[in-house]
């Protein structure tokens, strides 16, 4: 692993369990997240998005997720995670959901993230993510606590799928 990726993550391991979205921005920001050398982890798949773990420990998760045109997520939470994304290539957009008293989840609005620019996630975040422009979509991930648990949401009925991370064949 190359010497400033593995000074990123000791920076990240160094920051309180569950730190504020201000905190993980500044760290981010200081250790220059935006250009850290990501490229032996982009790896695409051609049939759905694809996560490719770059560590992920009790603390947090550094993940890089990599789109092809017109590939999308399932409408999820983070399950307790807060997190922050950097856009590493191309656009990334993002619909955001309210749960309703119902149990029933509806859209409230849609938004656009470009090269370099920051997303947030918080504990009360549902959202679905994908890559609708040309070219390929890669954002870098950062969780706390580590992303082993999310919820998967439809708009059809209030029923609510399980997620749960393997971890088995990472670092």
């Amino acid at each position: 692993m190359n010497t400033l990726l593995r000074s990123f993550i000791n920076r990240l391991e160094s920051l309180p369990d569950k730190p504020s979205i201000d905190v993980l921005k500044k760290c981010i920001l200081e250790m220059d997240g935006r250009q850290l050398p990501i490229d032996e982890y982009i790896s695409f798949s051609d049939k759905d998005y694809k996560r490719n773990i770059v560590h992920v420990s009790s603390k947090c998760e550094f993940t890089v997720l990599c789109f092809k045109k017109g590939q999308i997520t399932p409408i999820h939470d983070h399950g307790g995670s807060v997190g922050i994304t950097i856009m590493r290539e191309g656009t990334m957009t993002e619909q955001l959901f309210n749960k309703l008293p119902t149990g029933m989840i509806a859209p409230t609005f849609t938004r656009r993230f470009h090269s370099s620019e920051l997303s947030y996630v918080n504990v009360t975040t549902i959202h679905r993510v994908s890559n609708t422009h040309n070219g390929n979509l890669v954002t870098i991930n950062i969780y706390f606590p580590p992303l082993t648990l999310m919820n998967i949401y439809n708009l059809e009925n209030p029923q609510v799928e399980k997620w749960t991370a393997d971890y088995s064949d990472t670092n």
